[in-house]
């Protein structure tokens, strides 16, 4: 992705403001009493380090994400030394959300056949079939701390095995690394699906 200054701007701006919505977050739930609150950091490409070139400030800040959280996780169960852990009427909890590579605009933007064809299309799933996995897991998550997975490694080990041994097709990427597009459908102009 080649994207402008200014949009590596907006990424610092996206942090901080997450760190202010997260500070609301908690002001908010630990009013009220018998409330158990839950904020998903989510993180994504660049949490596992390595280089995200083209989109250095993203991948920064989904890098910084669970140092975050566990410093969060940290503070709400230990309290800061050095200060009186308060007790509050609520609680709050903070987690760790990981969507892997869903087909959004954020992903085909600026793409190449060469990146649609893999990993794209072995890796990346539709939004619908990554939420039905991941609510149940978000509400069961019982304890501050969590981390909630998509892509996880028997995922992706499953993907690779189909695609690479079994050599089955993407089922949203054709050989020559367009968006398979079902008739029907809406697609935007690099090949999003529309989802209402």
């Amino acid at each position: 992705m080649n994207h402008s200054l200014c949009s590596q701007s907006s990424h610092f701006f996206y942090l901080t403001n997450m760190c202010v919505c997260a500070f609301f977050g908690y002001v908010h739930h630990l009013r009220k009493a018998g409330v158990t609150g839950h904020i998903f950091n989510t993180v994504g490409s660049g949490v596992k380090g390595g280089g995200t070139p083209g989109y250095a400030c993203y991948g920064a800040t989904k890098r910084g994400l669970p140092q975050l959280t566990d410093t969060l996780v940290a503070e709400l169960d230990k309290g800061v030394q050095g200060y009186d852990k308060t007790e509050t009427e609520g609680t709050v909890q903070v987690h760790c959300l990981s969507p892997g590579m869903v087909f959004t605009k954020l992903l085909l933007d600026d793409s190449t056949p060469e990146l649609r064809k893999f990993p794209f299309g072995v890796l990346a799933a539709q939004p619908e079939e990554v939420a039905a996995d991941l609510i149940p897991k978000i509400l069961n998550i019982k304890t501050n701390g969590g981390s909630v997975e998509f892509l996880t490694t028997d995922r992706i080990l499953t993907k690779f095995f189909e695609r690479f041994i079994l050599q089955k097709k993407s089922e949203y990427i054709d050989d020559d690394g367009n968006v398979i597009k079902v008739p029907g459908e809406q697609y935007d102009d690099v090949g999003t699906r529309a989802l209402y």
